[in-house]
């Protein structure tokens, strides 16, 4: 499976508190967005 890169608007604040969130759990943002999207369809398909 391979990576496809997109692009998002999200809020300003929002983002800001989730890159900190992921600096202090030393995590990339791109990882923790795959891990949250992969469990909501996942959730979802139930």
């Amino acid at each position: 499976m391979g990576r496809v890169p997109i692009t998002v608007t999200i809020d300003e604040e929002v983002l800001e508190e989730f890159k900190k969130t992921c600096e202090k759990m030393d995590m990339k943002i791109s990882t923790k967005i795959n891990s949250l999207m992969k469990e909501w369809v996942t959730n979802k398909k139930e």
